[in-house]
């Protein structure tokens, strides 16, 4: 067989199919041999070629055998074999997709994925953007480095049969976006519904059923693979579920997911005839795994809302005429302004502009996303460049099939649309400079009436820490109380930052986190990650009285936590940068963001940065024994039914409202202040006593409808309040005086337990430490190395290649310490009392003040 008869004879179709590739009804697709976001590569069926049009790719024009070569990365002459191989199915007519390819070992290449996520950072920042967590859903990552091709830089999700056997795989890629099923997509996602399902919920994508499974108590969650990705075992459930009696259509709020909503529906109930078939109203350019993240809503509120506001589904579709749809939020070509997007419908195409608008006045930088005949292109693009334009005008016009003229015309109106939504958005802001918070959310009189009344109670502190645990807050009695009032001073002009330390899974970050869904979200933001020049790039008054929430502070590069450390010293950034004015002119410019903030972050690091951890007040997080048996406790009644989610809400809801009736701009004075000493001897004094000051201050704020003020209208501190803070802060000053951090004087502490039962001159080696107390080799290590270098162990003996022993040096008594520190500040306050009672004036201000 001659090489003109293979090109002759083997359509192009052919072997996309064989890898498993398929182009659109336009001939577009994304390109196999780059990482493709725009289906940049054509397939012209009358020649038999394909030609992609990206500028990165090396790739440009290829028939059936480079395309071969390519995809197999092999010689010419394999190419050549392999395609005569293709011809000779064509002749027998058993064309097999991937039929030379190995059969994979599904459950060998899933347990591998999951290894994967906990090895790569990759995967795991994927889950994070799609708000997804890998632990809970069984979620895995395949490394680009994978022996078999399948799957590669992919997050991995298991596809089960009845029994939860693995029969198929499904993967996301982290970058492209592209989908990969193995053979047939046999399995369903996440499993097959009970026999007693009543209700069953179908999403558009499997990361949508990832995202919200296990929300939804009234119906059962399954995946289809697409809006053409009912399979055959997906029919089959929906005919023999014994007591189904209604399917839930979940599918993307765009033409394709109505449609296909509307198709679903009618093949449902030809299967079953009398099933009632609903669809959740997703907003317009949504899907549920981007309302998920929008929202951030770990208990769906949003999801229950829709859910009881679904819709049944109409039998019949209006006939279509030809003529494009008109966008529900769009008015004669204006531009639609969505929570993710800005969406335009122009006489081409449709267009999405995500991100926002980057650049000063001399630019108009978009990200912009084009959408027409089911196909979508993709590019960055400064608008105010002609030229680009252009290219971008005839590459979208090739790959979609459009007119050139009509996309230049539409790109032009955008331009024009964009500016004007980019001017009013700045007068906007310029009106609203004089209030740097978020008008406060409205309360009911009835509301406001409960919550004054929780606010008057002379048990005020302790019920707070009752009601903090009712909402979900396990254990963690003191610290729970004072995260809490350290987030509450957001709004102050002396805020406070706490810093909790922990081993890794020990509930730091959880906690953190916890605290601050019990404050208006308007004054919160929470980071996971932040770039070194993340801080100085928000607005001017962006980040003025916010509570900034880090999930892990070990994330963070030296300029970003410098930019953070000054935030909470100074509460302002300045940074000198050059700008261009609108002759093209550059200049110098200091850029200035506001404060202050207060802040809350968590570490895994004992040893943390001086100037980091002597501006915070520091909570080590309770790792013992009785804690993580109260919390998994908790983790099983919850899965068991027997917590009260919707108290655990109302309660969040309750909380965020007293954080709204407080009025922390409220001046206070301490009359108290020159008479109560802290520990001469805890590190960074002056800053402790600093924060202990700002800390009393924020109890007498939570207390405010309780306290006199004074002739000049200030809140007068009573010895109550300073009391209260003693004993709130007790571990955190302890912790200023102690030379072992939290976690180690944990370890230390349970180290001299274990060898005094020997004795003390008992000889251990690291072996026998990690199994003793049930800690990981690295946690064993690295508290032993510390103890090492702090001289309160030291190496007695053994040999590096069959162990080391070692014996404790130093038997510091931390009960002691904790005692007498106790004690001292118990008598400051006590003589305080004393004072006051003898001046008549029992626990307030005595008659000096």
């Amino acid at each position: 067989m001659t090489i003109p008869e293979i090109k002759a004879g083997l359509p192009l179709a052919t072997v996309l199919s064989h890898y498993g590739l398929e182009a659109g009804p336009t001939g577009a697709m994304r390109c196999p041999f780059h990482d493709d976001r725009a289906a940049s590569m054509k397939v012209y069926h009358d020649t038999n070629t394909a030609y992609c049009f990206a500028g990165g790719c090396d790739v440009e024009s290829v028939d059936v055998i480079d395309f071969i070569m390519r995809m197999e990365k092999g010689t010419k002459r394999a190419a050549i074999l392999r395609a005569k191989e293709l011809c000779g199915k064509l002749v027998v007519a058993l064309p097999v997709a991937k039929s030379s390819a190995p059969e994979l070992d599904l459950r060998a290449v899933y347990e591998e994925s999951i290894d994967g996520m906990q090895r790569t950072p990759s995967g795991r920042e994927y889950c994070t953007l799609r708000g997804l967590t890998p632990e809970d859903t069984g979620i895995g990552y395949r490394s680009r480095k994978s022996k078999e091709r399948w799957g590669r830089g992919c997050i991995i999700f298991p596809l089960v049969d009845k029994g939860c056997k693995i029969r198929g795989l499904y993967g996301r890629a982290v970058k492209g976006g592209g989908h990969y099923y193995t053979a047939e997509r046999s399995g369903l996602y996440p499993e097959y519904p009970e026999i007693s399902t009543q209700r069953l919920l179908l999403t558009e994508s499997v990361i949508d059923a990832a995202c919200i499974m296990g929300v939804l108590e009234e119906a059962a969650v399954l995946a289809m693979y697409g809006t053409n990705g009912l399979t055959a075992a997906h029919r089959l459930e929906v005919k023999e579920l014994p007591e189904l009696q209604e399917v839930v259509l979940a599918l993307d709020g765009d033409e394709a997911g109505r449609r296909a909503t509307v198709d679903v529906a009618a093949e449902l109930r030809a299967l079953r005839p009398g099933l009632i078939v609903t669809t959740l109203e997703v907003p317009e350019g949504e899907d549920i795994n981007g309302l998920w993240v929008s929202y951030a809503d770990a208990d769906g509120t949003w999801l229950r809302e829709l859910f009881a506001t679904r819709k049944p589904v109409e039998s019949e579709v209006t006939p279509t005429t030809g003529e494009r749809q008109v966008d529900p939020d769009r008015e004669a070509g204006e531009l639609a302004v969505h929570n993710h997007y800005l969406g335009y419908l122009g006489a081409a195409a449709r267009y999405r502009v995500r991100g926002g608008i980057r650049g000063g006045a001399e630019s108009l930088k978009v990200s912009l996303q084009v959408q027409a005949g089911g196909q979508d292109y993709r590019a960055k693009i400064d608008l105010y460049e002609y030229k680009q334009t252009v290219s971008l005008a005839e590459r979208t016009a090739e790959v979609l099939t459009l007119r050139k003229d009509q996309v230049l015309d539409d790109l032009r109106r955008l331009t024009d649309l964009l500016e004007a939504h980019r001017e009013a958005a700045k007068n906007t802001a310029s009106l609203s400079s004089a209030s740097h918070l978020r008008p406060r959310q409205e309360m009911g009189a009835g509301e406001r009436a409960a919550v004054l009344t929780f606010l008057k109670r002379p048990d005020l502190l302790d019920e707070l820490g009752d009601y903090l645990g009712r909402a979900g807050i396990v254990g963690e009695t003191r610290s729970r109380q004072l995260l809490y009032l350290v987030a509450l001073s957001h709004g102050t002009d002396a805020p406070l930052h706490a810093l909790v330390q922990g081993t890794s899974g020990s509930g730091k970050t959880h906690l953190i986190t916890s605290i601050a869904e019990l404050l208006p979200p308007e004054d919160v933001i929470t980071l996971t990650r932040a770039t070194d020049s993340s801080f100085y790039n928000y607005g001017r008054e962006d980040l003025k009285n916010k509570l900034i929430v880090l999930e892990d502070l070990d994330g963070l590069k030296e300029d970003a936590l410098y930019a953070f450390r000054e935030l909470q010293s100074r509460g302002r950034l300045n940074s000198l940068t050059s700008v261009r004015d609108e002759l093209g002119e550059n200049h110098s410019k200091v850029r200035t963001v506001e404060g202050p903030v207060a802040s809350l972050a968590a570490t895994t690091q004992g040893e943390v940065y001086d100037d980091n951890v002597s501006r915070c007040l520091v909570v080590a997080v309770d790792e013992t024994e009785e804690q993580t048996r109260a919390v998994v406790d908790y983790q099983n009644r919850r899965a068991a039914g027997l917590i009260d989610v919707g108290e655990q809400r109302r309660l969040r809801m309750f909380l965020r409202s007293c954080a709204r009736l407080l009025d922390r701009s409220r001046p206070v004075v301490n009359p108290y202040a020159t008479a109560v000493a802290l520990p001469a001897v805890a590190s960074k004094l002056r800053r402790l006593n600093a924060l202990y000051q700002s800390f009393v201050r924020q109890i007498v704020l939570l207390h405010q409808h309780q306290r006199r003020t004074d002739e000049r209208g200030r809140l007068v501190a009573e010895v109550s309040d300073l009391r209260a803070a003693c004993d709130l802060l007790f571990d955190a000053i302890v912790l200023r005086v102690d030379e072992l951090d939290g976690a180690l004087r944990y370890f230390f502490e349970r180290l001299k337990e274990y060898v005094t039962k020997r004795s003390r001159d008992y000889e251990f080696t690291r072996k026998e430490v990690r199994q003793a107390l049930r800690i990981s080799k690295t946690q064993q290590h690295t508290y032993l190395t510390q103890l090492l270098e702090l001289e309160y162990i030291r190496q007695v003996g053994g040999y590096a290649n069959r162990g080391l022993t070692y014996r404790i040096a130093h038997w510091d008594d931390a009960a002691a310490l904790r005692t007498r520190l106790k004690a001292d500040l118990t008598a400051q306050l006590d003589q305080l009392a004393r004072e006051g009672e003898r001046h008549g004036t029992p626990d307030r201000t005595p008659a000096t003040a």
